[in-house]
């Protein structure tokens, strides 16, 4: 096969005809009908099912056309690559972010690619710190960020900031006031509503916990940060979150951050980049840019909390 057929069996899939491929795409039909009939007999399977009304692709069909579009945009970006000009990027990529950072990041780092870099077509997906490594791995994403964790040979990982975490409390509760810092150790004592332990920000908090020979008093699990914050706002508990999380209900009134001392809890974030693939000028390029721009939320104070 060649990329020729498969870019006109993607034509034949997505008008679902033969005839209306053919039109489109200034070829005879029996021309393409013969070029379909040699990709069958060449990978041994059926790939179109005709019916009255024109064609539709079988499960293998389905697969091939998917596996020819990621085919060809390789193709497209690899000319990019080689021949555009070194001073701009384009292409499509995809990064990874953990939720925490994308409430952060997304809005700001989409605006400035599409003026900076308008030829450039990024999509962001978020997951949990090791769910992006793992995307990373297997090929579904282009770069990551992510909390610095678990290490794998075949992902290469650079510090961007380091983030310091705080005790979040409602402000009802207790009578000291918003930054008013507290002990790791007490931090660590108090009824917590934390990640379940999969979560990379649970990992961190329970091996702080355990140098200190703490044991943690867990009241509740919750992944998800809106019903987090919601639980601690009536009380039930506090939760230990970077400051970036809560400085919208800290600015209400709403919550309250403590820094922790004697035993700060901080994190890193990192970015990651495959080892088990070639980067490309875009994702070098785009690594660059996109560390430049998480330095500047820092030092501008959009993102508190962090240090470089």
């Amino acid at each position: 096969m060649d990329l020729r057929q498969l870019r006109n069996f993607i034509q034949i899939v997505e008008l679902s005809s033969i005839t209306a491929a053919a039109q489109n795409l200034n070829i005879a039909q029996p021309a393409l009908s013969r070029q379909v009939k040699a990709l069958e007999a060449e990978l041994k399977v059926p790939l179109l099912r005709r019916h009255g009304r024109g064609v539709m692709p079988t499960e293998e069909g389905i697969r091939l056309a998917r596996r020819a579009r990621a085919i060809l945009e390789d193709v497209e970006d690899l000319a990019r690559d080689v021949s555009g000009d070194r001073k701009t990027l384009s292409g499509a990529l995809t990064l990874g972010l953990p939720p925490t950072v994308a409430e952060i990041l997304a809005t700001h780092l989409i605006e400035r690619t599409l003026s900076t870099y308008p030829d450039v077509n990024l999509r962001i997906v978020s997951g949990f710190s090791g769910h992006v490594q793992d995307w990373l791995l297997r090929g579904k994403i282009d770069l990551g960020v992510a909390y610095d964790g678990q290490k794998f040979q075949a992902i290469s990982t650079r510090p961007i900031i380091q983030e310091q975490l705080f005790l979040i409390q409602r402000p009802a509760n207790r009578q000291a006031q918003d930054g008013v810092p507290i002990d790791a150790g007490d931090a660590l004592r108090q009824p917590l509503i934390l990640p379940n332990p999969e979560h990379g920000l649970r990992s961190r908090i329970e091996t702080i916990a355990q140098e200190r020979k703490i044991d943690l008093n867990v009241v509740l699990e919750i992944d998800i940060l809106p019903t987090m914050l919601a639980f601690v706002e009536r009380g039930l508990g506090h939760t230990i979150l970077p400051l970036v999380s809560v400085i919208d209900h800290v600015r209400a009134g709403r919550l309250i951050a403590r820094p922790i001392v004697r035993r700060s809890i901080d994190r890193r974030l990192v970015l990651m980049t495959p080892l088990n693939r070639p980067s490309s000028r875009l994702t070098t390029g785009f690594a660059e840019f996109l560390t430049v721009e998480v330095h500047k939320l820092v030092t501008s104070g959009q993102w508190p909390g962090t240090t470089l």
